[in-house]
């Protein structure tokens, strides 16, 4: 007796004449130079599928596009129209940036104003928001990020340059670190 052949599924199907010689969902997806994939589409829901998941800067979204491959020509009247759609909006985004990073991560405003830099958001909005930012505001978090890392009540020198640059490192001024910190560090 002949051994027995084995089919996968879609020779079985075939073999019954189950499938069809042309399937029109196939066409449907088409090809790279399909017209139901234009550039534009695709830039399009790119753009749209980056948007989905998180807010991006008008400058982050043109950078990450251009990491992907998309013409540079084509990206500008993307972000214009997005812009005019109100799905990508750097005020907005900006000023989330802001609350998250003053309010839960407890940064000062010059840390929050160089991210915003480094993330493309332009200086008139970085400056209307930081104006939005009270000392009064910064000197609590200040005094929040002391009593999280129990603060002594009478620290030594070297323990109070630590904090002074650890607080500096996290963009509060240095006028307010030294007034929470208690006077001069040149003991």
């Amino acid at each position: 007796m002949a051994p027995r052949r084995t089919f996968n599924a879609s020779e079985r199907n075939k073999a019954r004449g189950f499938a069809p010689a042309h399937t029109p969902t196939a066409s449907l997806a088409g090809t790279p130079d399909s017209p139901l994939r234009s550039a534009g589409r695709s830039l399009r829901s790119a753009a749209l599928h980056l948007l989905s998941r998180r807010d991006y800067t008008t400058h982050e979204l043109r950078s990450k596009l251009i990491d992907r491959g998309y013409d540079e020509a084509a990206i500008g009247p993307l972000l214009d129209d997005l812009t005019a759609a109100r799905f990508l909006d750097d005020r907005r985004v900006a000023a989330a940036h802001v609350r998250t990073a003053t309010g839960i991560k407890g940064r000062g405003r010059l840390r929050v104003a160089r991210d915003l830099s480094a993330r493309g958001v332009a200086r008139e909005i970085i400056s209307d928001l930081m104006s939005g930012i009270e000392g009064t505001d910064e000197a609590a978090a200040i005094r929040k990020i002391l009593a999280r890392r129990k603060w002594p009540a009478r620290p030594s020198l070297d323990d109070r340059r630590r904090m002074f640059q650890h607080l500096l490192r996290r963009g509060f001024p240095a006028g307010a670190i030294r007034r929470a910190l208690g006077g001069d560090l040149d003991e």
